[in-house]
C-alpha cells in the first residue's frame, strides 16, 4: 500500500504490465496447445461461437485467459481506490461517462482513422502498380458487432488506464509531448507479447525492427491522442476512438495485405502529430495554458 501511494504512476504501470503480460501469456500457451490463432478477429470469432455455447474447455480457457488480460483498466482501478478510495474512482467514472465534449471531438474520433486508413491503403496501392489482394478478415456483416466487441475488450479495457489514469499523472511532471513519448513507449512495449506471438504466428521478420516500428508508430498515435483528450478530458471519447480505429484498420488496412499500407498506418500519425505540435504547441497541446484535465 505505501508503495503504491508513494510511487502511484510506476505502481501503475507495473501492476498494468503483470496483469496483462500473466493472463495474456497463459492464454497464448493455451491457444497454441489448441491450435488456436488469437487476434483481434478471431478472438471475435471465438466471442461468437462462445455464445453459441460451440466452444470447448479448452479453447475457452485459452480465448478467456488472454481477454480479461485487461491491465491497464484492472490497474488504473486498483491504483485509485487505493490513493483516492471512492472520490477517485468517482472522478474516473465521471470521465469515462462523459459524453458531452461537442460535436466536433465526435467527427474526429470517427473521421481521422478513416482518414488514416485511406491514405495508407491509398499509398500501398500505388507502391503495388494498383494492384492489392484485399480479403476481409471478417464478413462486412459483422462490421457493428466487431466494433462493439472492440469498444470492450479494447477501448474499456484499456483507455480508463493510460488515458484516465496515466495521462493526466504524467502531465503533472512533464509537457503534453514529454508526457506521450513515455505513455506511448510504455504502451507499446506493453504489446510485446502479444507482438512477439503474432509475428511468429505470420512468420514476419526481423522481430526487433517489428518490435521497434510498433512502438514508433504507438508514440505517434498516442501524441494525437493526447491531443483529444486534452481538449475534452473525455474518457468515453478516447475508449471510442480506440475501438473504432481498431475495426476500421482491420476492414481496411489489415484485410488489403498489402504491407507498405500497413507501414504507412504507423507513419501518418506521426504527419499529424508534428502538425497538432506545431499548431497547438508541446505544453499542452491545447488552446489553453493549462490542459483540461483533472487535477
Amino acid at each position: 500500500m505505501k508503495t503504491i501511494q508513494r510511487y502511484p504512476l510506476v505502481s501503475f504501470f507495473v501492476i498494468a504490465f503483470a496483469i496483462t503480460w500473466t493472463l495474456q501469456i497463459t492464454g497464448i500457451i493455451l491457444a497454441s496447445r489448441q491450435n488456436m490463432t488469437l487476434s483481434n478477429e478471431t478472438n471475435f470469432l471465438y466471442f461468437l461461437e462462445l455464445l453459441k455455447l460451440k466452444l470447448s474447455s479448452a479453447q475457452f480457457l485459452a480465448y478467456g485467459f488472454f481477454t480479461i488480460g485487461a491491465g491497464p483498466l484492472f490497474s488504473a482501478i486498483i491504483v485509485t481506490w487505493i490513493l483516492e478510495g471512492k472520490d477517485g474512482l468517482s472522478t474516473l467514472w465521471k470521465q469515462c461517462t462523459k459524453w458531452k465534449v461537442g460535436a466536433k471531438w465526435y467527427l474526429i474520433a470517427l473521421g481521422l482513422p478513416v482518414v488514416l486508413s485511406v491514405a495508407s491503403v491509398g499509398i500501398g496501392l500505388l507502391s503495388s502498380g494498383g494492384k492489392i489482394n484485399y480479403i476481409l478478415k471478417l464478413p462486412i456483416e459483422h462490421f457493428l458487432p466487431f466494433f462493439l466487441y472492440m469498444l470492450v475488450f479494447t477501448g474499456i479495457a484499456e483507455e480508463p488506464g493510460w488515458r484516465g489514469f496515466a495521462l493526466p499523472r504524467l502531465q503533472n511532471r512533464y509537457n503534453a509531448e514529454t508526457a506521450s513519448w513515455v505513455l506511448g513507449i510504455l504502451w507499446g512495449i506493453w504489446h510485446f507479447p502479444f507482438i512477439i506471438y503474432y509475428n511468429y504466428q505470420a512468420g514476419i521478420a526481423p522481430l526487433a525492427f517489428s518490435l521497434l516500428g510498433l512502438t514508433l508508430g504507438i508514440i505517434g498515435w498516442t501524441i494525437v491522442n493526447t491531443w483529444v483528450y486534452n481538449n475534452t478530458n473525455s474518457v468515453l471519447i478516447m475508449i471510442l476512438l480506440h475501438g473504432w480505429s481498431n475495426t476500421v484498420q482491420s476492414y481496411l488496412v489489415l484485410s488489403s495485405n498489402n504491407m507498405t499500407a500497413q507501414t504507412m498506418y504507423g507513419v501518418l500519425p506521426w504527419i499529424a502529430a508534428i502538425v497538432l505540435l506545431r499548431v497547438y504547441g508541446k505544453e499542452t497541446l491545447t488552446r489553453h495554458s493549462k490542459p483540461l484535465i483533472p487535477s
